[in-house]
């Protein structure tokens, strides 16, 4: 029989300090925004910003130690550290083996978690559960035992606060321990079973989301040979000048970047149609699937959209909460609906927290297990700013026991996860 996989000790981080949309009105007037135009158009009103002196594996380790305390496991029983982010501030060593060495020592001087290796996964938004997913796969096979999956981003760093996209990021970090074998029994919190997973990468518009990196494509050797300079401290100053790690122009500048219009397209037409069926056949939740779609591979195959609609009708009524990527609320909703789920059934934090990049499908787990969700819907106005559509309050109770919640998240590279857990 296959290993079961469990999902436990989830844990999360939120910086103290908050930036609420008044606070971006009153403050950076050039960005020409409001914060009732940011509240009506992302469903965002604050977003949670880390310290200077913390970095993503900084807030990364505080979700990692809530983790293993809530999963009742001693950092020793880790055998592998993965670490979800893309806001590293190096190249390497890798976050997740200073995740590794936060954790600190033993009484002999060596490491505690000193049977884990350590690396890092980078699939933008879709990282961390890119990283549950591989680390799912890795235990099924056998080649390890728990697991710790830590999602980390200080994304309010990665952007140009010039550009109006700035507004939807906030920092924050998940984790949790995934495990082979029989249900964990005495945990401080519920234990999730993930049942399935489902990745994919579009890298055909892959421009849409992307920063440059540290590595300057310039610093060719060849175009030193010959050059003059005079030995000493200031070598390196006549040799590369003042600018030459990164310019603010265009085609240079090594802020984050997005093309908000084919993101949009991406999501809304790609994410809900290729990944749904898949995912809730592989976790065996569509055994009595209509006759008509039993040779159907995918949502997308279905061409005829009353078809559609009645397919994801179907599917939509073998999950219990839809957990998606806190992107824009705008988003988020039109996904639902083309995947026929109740906004009453989807859970979202992205008003108190903003899009959180990797750490965003943790964060809602994490509270869905211990509150309602409690949000409003967006208001539509016309060209003159007379309301069309009144939002209204929608809430979402929280998982019980035996519900099967389905995560997506979708990011850059044009990639995305599904993953469907249960709850214990």
């Amino acid at each position: 029989m296959e290993r079961r996989i469990w999902l436990r000790g989830l844990g999360i981080y939120l910086p103290q300090a908050s930036l609420t949309n008044e606070e971006i009105e009153v403050g950076m007037p050039w960005l020409q925004t409001s914060a009732q135009w940011i509240a009506e158009h992302t469903g965002i009103r604050k977003r949670h910003v880390a310290r200077k002196d913390q970095s993503a594996v900084d807030i990364g380790f505080l979700a990692a130690r809530e983790a293993l305390e809530l999963s009742g496991l001693e950092p020793e029983a880790i055998d592998l550290v993965l670490l979800a982010t893309n806001t590293s501030d190096q190249v390497y060593p890798a976050g997740a083996g200073l995740i590794q060495l936060a954790f600190g020592g033993d009484a002999s001087g060596q490491l505690r978690m000193k049977r884990a290796g350590a690396l890092d996964v980078q699939q933008g938004c879709s990282s961390f559960l890119g990283a549950i997913g591989m680390a799912a796969g890795m235990l099924r096979g056998g080649a390890f035992e728990r697991i710790l999956v830590v999602g980390a981003d200080v994304a309010t760093r990665m952007v140009d606060w010039t550009d109006r996209n700035a507004i939807l990021l906030g920092d924050a970090a998940t984790a949790c321990v995934l495990e082979a074998g029989d249900e964990p029994r005495g945990l401080k919190m519920p234990a999730f079973e993930v049942l399935s997973h489902f990745m994919r990468t579009d890298a055909s518009k892959s421009a849409a989301i992307a920063q440059h990196g540290v590595l300057n494509t310039a610093n060719h050797p060849f175009d030193h040979l010959g050059r003059k300079i005079e030995a000493g401290e200031g070598m390196r100053a006549q040799l590369y000048g003042p600018d030459f790690f990164g310019s603010l122009s265009e085609e240079e500048h090594r802020f984050f970047r997005m093309d908000g219009r084919q993101v949009y397209r991406f999501a809304k037409g790609v994410v809900p149609r290729q990944g749904y069926l898949e995912v809730l056949r592989r976790a065996g939740l569509v055994d009595d699937l209509p006759e008509r779609f039993r040779d159907v591979e995918s949502v997308d195959d279905v061409r005829e959209r009353e078809a559609r609609v009645e397919l994801c009708k179907y599917l939509a009524s073998k999950v219990d909460m839809f957990v998606p990527h806190s992107a824009n609320l705008s988003l988020n909703q039109e996904i639902a609906d083309e995947m026929e789920i109740p906004w009453e059934r989807m859970y979202v934090t992205l008003n108190k927290y903003g899009n959180t990049s990797a750490a965003s499908v943790g964060i809602s787990l994490y509270e869905a297990l211990r509150q309602d969700s409690c949000y409003t819907s967006l208001t539509k106005r016309d060209g003159t700013g007379s309301i069309k559509v009144q939002g209204r309050e929608i809430r979402v109770a929280p998982l019980e026991k035996g519900h099967v919640a389905l995560l997506v998240s979708f990011g850059a590279g044009n990639s995305w996860n599904y993953i469907a857990v249960r709850r214990a």
